[in-house]
């Protein structure tokens, strides 16, 4: 168990602070007739940027499963002595490489388990908006 000291509530804040706003990007999640239903995300190279930012290179580490529906990515972070982990499955995208369907997967499953420690979570409770 991780003990709640002055240095981990400055860790916390740090991972869950907003990214800059050039580095949220938009994506349609569905559409309807001329609208879109713009849904927030950032790019995994910035997850790993706050993951260097917050635990230094050696800090945090990832292993990878691929599993029937997508990736699993493990994360492991360092606080302290002590390493804490969190698991989260990533789903393979629609493109039509094979390839680029599973490295969306590796990049969905990072992104999604960072959230598992506080980064980019904020984006989910951004309001939805339909755009033309």
């Amino acid at each position: 168990m991780i003990t709640i000291t002055p240095e981990v509530l400055d860790l916390m804040t740090k991972l869950g602070a907003f990214f800059d706003p050039t580095e949220v990007k938009w994506n349609p999640q569905s559409v309807k007739g001329n609208k879109a239903l713009a849904i927030s995300y950032v790019d995994a190279r910035v997850i790993m940027e706050r993951l260097d930012d917050c635990f230094g290179v050696g800090g945090w580490q990832t292993s990878y499963q691929v599993v029937k529906d997508g990736v699993v990515c493990k994360l492991k972070v360092r606080i302290g002595e002590q390493w804490c982990e969190h698991e989260d499955v990533g789903s393979f995208s629609e493109q039509p490489d094979e390839g680029d369907r599973l490295k969306a997967a590796f990049s969905d499953s990072l992104k999604r388990v960072a959230v598992h420690i506080g980064i980019g979570r904020y984006l989910y409770r951004m309001p939805q908006q339909w755009l033309d």
